[in-house]
């Protein structure tokens, strides 16, 4: 059974995923608030897992395994921002928005499968398995998709 505590950060990460596939269609600072939305719970989800683990050793994967995941969001994340916001100029405006247009769309496909191979491997006691399974085929579905279209100049 979860606890509230997991619940309730099962909800603010769907929110912050719901947050994410707005803000790859806005160019207002959204996107940057979205990006800084993510690093605050994940720096800060990571900082009560290891106070926990230092204090009490729980080294179970939940409390454990899914920091490396808070931590790599927002640095992907920022990197994504940084990209974005180098290829802005209005001239580069529609290029952008082809090159953005997949990415929104396999970074949606990815998030639910691993998003829901940590679920269902949470509910099994078998978080770390599962999890990599759904990365293995969420990245194995966007290479074979991407691979059969590709955007133009």
């Amino acid at each position: 059974m979860l606890l509230a505590g997991q619940q309730e950060m099962g909800f603010a990460n769907l929110a912050l995923g719901v947050l994410g596939l707005v803000a790859a269609g806005r160019r207002d600072g959204f996107r940057e608030a979205t990006v800084i939305a993510v690093a605050v719970v994940g720096v800060g989800a990571t900082v009560v897992h290891v106070t926990d683990l230092v204090q009490e050793g729980n080294l179970a994967p939940g409390n454990s395994v899914q920091n490396i995941g808070n931590l790599l969001k927002p640095a992907v994340l920022i990197a994504v921002l940084l990209v974005s916001r180098r290829s802005e100029p209005a001239e580069e405006a529609a290029s952008f928005d082809r090159w953005r247009t997949p990415i929104v769309g396999a970074a949606g496909l990815v998030t639910a499968v691993v998003g829901t191979g940590f679920a269902i491997g949470f509910s099994l006691e078998h978080t770390v398995a599962a999890t990599a399974i759904a990365a293995v085929l969420a990245a194995t579905i966007v290479v074979w998709s991407a691979s059969g279209s590709r955007p133009g100049p």
